[in-house]
């Protein structure tokens, strides 16, 4: 300001030499004080006067009174702007404090990247290369430079939490700083951002300040424009305590799974029991009545044969039960699943058919898209099982001409229906009546059982004539689910 005053007063540039005191203003305001400014231009002012009544006094032409009145006119603009720029800047102070805090306060870690220098060495490598991909995972010496040129611009107070980095220490330089060498998702980064794909995500982990890795989930928006690679954010949600809770469940899952074994095999026990001992009480009586046949004097030995062959069927019905029981055991872990019931039945005929082509079926399949929850194998066993003991009761009634099975459902129930013996007398087949104690089950027990723990139930009825046999199974329908 002195200067500019000597300058005016006391030399004969024919100019508006005070015009410089604009300069003042300028010089003065460092945005940051509003009223600073405003200090400054009135001196300017006054020394501008003084000036020029020491030069000129009351005798000042045109033309000077012109330069006065614009050198006024330019410290009064000069004023109004600074001012201006004063508010601008404090608005702009407000703002970034008000940034700064949101920035800091948020739970979720962020911090910003520069990958500019990456940018451009990825576009080198593109240029010398004809698959970028394929160049990347061949060179990890190449993705390990690349990773030490992404610059760690900012990071806010969760970041410096979640990398346990205290609020006196700086925070990590570059990305290979807290990435693993072995990490695999820096390359995902770098084809994401060849692709100018919008956004990026993956999984990984971080390593600490103090050398532990952290599992992560981070989420980075890309720019698509080619622009704004110095200031990339990525955000950090910690999945430390999810993956520990996920642990925990699987754990839970096991025990729950082994506990559920382990209680259907003790409440199968005693239908098991019940089960083999049946078919083995009757071979002992079959083998005792083939035994009087034979000693009689002649001997009957075609009734002998029957009892004996009879014995034989209920040795298989023994072994049928084992076998199940066999693969239950086996089995080791339980899985509930969603299963179309439809396709578990037929897989099952199919696969008594491959094992006895002699048995002729008549399969009706009405449950159309119907669905039960449970355990496939058991669900298997159960209708095999069932299957099975229709033809072992047809087989004890010697009446036996054909198996029909039909499938059907309504919105909560799915029904499975097994028919063994004589279809010619529908009058006959309606007359029925629950199954008698002397036909034999052959599994029927181990079957309920299977059935209770899907939610169902079975109900066994035969003909009063005793030549139609007939086997209901009734399983909860699954809730529909969209595809």
């Amino acid at each position: 300001m002195a200067g500019v005053f000597v300058i005016d007063t006391f030399t004969r540039l024919q100019s508006a030499v005070a015009v410089l005191y604009a300069l003042v203003l300028i010089v003065a305001d460092d945005g940051t004080a509003r009223t600073r400014t405003s200090a400054w231009a009135y001196p300017c002012g006054v020394l501008a006067l003084v000036s020029f009544l020491i030069n000129h006094g009351g005798k000042a032409n045109t033309d000077e009174m012109l330069r006065l009145l614009a050198s006024l006119a330019a410290i009064t603009v000069a004023a109004l702007l600074t001012s201006r720029n004063g508010r601008l800047h404090e608005q702009v102070r407000i703002s970034d404090a008000r940034y700064e805090t949101i920035f800091n306060s948020l739970a979720l870690a962020i911090w910003e990247h520069d990958f500019t220098l990456v940018v451009k060495e990825l576009a080198k490598i593109k240029e010398a290369v004809t698959d970028l991909e394929a160049h990347l995972r061949a060179h990890p010496g190449d993705v390990a430079y690349l990773r030490r040129l992404v610059k760690i611009t900012h990071a806010n107070a969760a970041a410096r939490r979640l990398l346990e980095v205290s609020d006196e220490a700086p925070f990590f330089e570059n990305l290979s700083d807290f990435l693993p060498d072995d990490d695999s998702s820096f390359v995902e980064a770098l084809l994401s951002i060849d692709r100018r794909s919008p956004a990026f995500e993956t999984e990984c982990q971080v390593r600490t300040a103090n050398s532990t890795l952290v599992a992560v989930f981070v989420a980075m928006r890309l720019p698509v424009d080619g622009t704004g690679y110095d200031r990339i954010c990525a955000s950090a949600l910690d999945l430390t305590e999810r993956k520990r809770m996920e642990k925990h469940l699987e754990v839970a899952r096991l025990e729950r799974d082994e506990a559920l074994h382990r209680a259907i095999i003790g409440s199968l026990s005693i239908a098991i029991a019940h089960d083999v001992s049946q078919p083995l009480s009757s071979i002992n009586a079959y083998l005792a009545t083939a035994r009087r046949w034979l000693a009689r004097t002649p001997a009957d030995v075609s009734e002998a044969s029957q009892a004996i062959a009879q014995a034989e069927h209920a040795g298989d019905d023994a072994a049928r039960v084992i076998d199940g029981v066999r693969e239950l055991v086996a089995k080791g872990r339980l899985e509930r699943s969603i299963i179309a019931f439809d396709h578990l039945v037929g897989g099952v005929v199919d696969a008594i058919q491959t094992r006895q082509p002699g048995l002729s079926f008549e399969l009706s399949l009405g449950g159309a898209t119907a669905a039960v929850s449970g355990e496939a194998h058991l669900l298997e066993q159960l209708v095999s099982s069932l299957v099975c003991t229709a033809l072992s009761n047809a087989r004890l009634q010697e009446s036996r001409t054909g198996i029909r099975i039909v499938t059907s459902a309504d919105q909560t129930l799915v029904r499975l229906a097994i028919a063994c013996g004589r279809t010619n007398d529908a009058a006959e087949q309606s007359e029925s009546a629950h199954v008698e104690p002397h036909l034999s089950e052959g599994g029927l027990g181990l079957c309920r059982s299977l059935a209770r723990f899907h939610g169902g139930t079975i109900l066994a009825t035969s003909s009063i004539a005793g030549e139609m046999f007939h086997i209901e199974l009734t399983l909860p329908r699954a809730p529909h689910r969209n595809p």
